[in-house]
């Protein structure tokens, strides 16, 4: 498997962080899992990411943006991320669902790039993955 078929939430789906229906789950003993979805699907995970990556520069300190992240802070941006959109979303109940806070973005705003990413950078900032919910 390509590093381009891989959920670019895996780590925090098995650590279980958030959900998602269309993640692999045979494929977590190795870490990396794909997406039964498809390519259209995968590649608004990612987008998703890199909109959380360059959205949260600032409150994680990050100058470069092509800069290799540390586990760290890529669970803080991938995790406190999608936490936070749920949350703002109106949902914050329970583990944070990918496809679901994908959809309904895209319901509210038009678009992923259109969510108002600063109401998230607290949870950003505020997640710790050693620290269980």
């Amino acid at each position: 498997m390509s590093d381009l078929q891989i959920c670019p939430f895996s780590k925090p789906i098995i650590g279980g962080w958030c959900q998602c229906e269309h993640a692999n789950l045979a494929e977590r003993c190795s870490g990396k899992m794909g997406c039964k979805k498809g390519t259209e699907n995968l590649q608004q995970c990612y987008q998703l990411v890199d909109l959380l990556k360059l959205k949260s520069r600032f409150v994680l300190g990050l100058d470069d943006q092509n800069r290799q992240l540390t586990h760290a802070q890529a669970m803080k941006i991938r995790c406190g991320g999608i936490r936070g959109m749920q949350r703002v979303l109106g949902f914050d109940d329970s583990v944070a669902d990918i496809p679901w806070v994908i959809e309904r973005t895209k319901a509210c705003y038009t678009s992923l790039s259109n969510f108002p990413f600063s109401d998230i950078m607290p949870d950003i900032k505020a997640f710790n993955h050693r620290l269980k919910r």
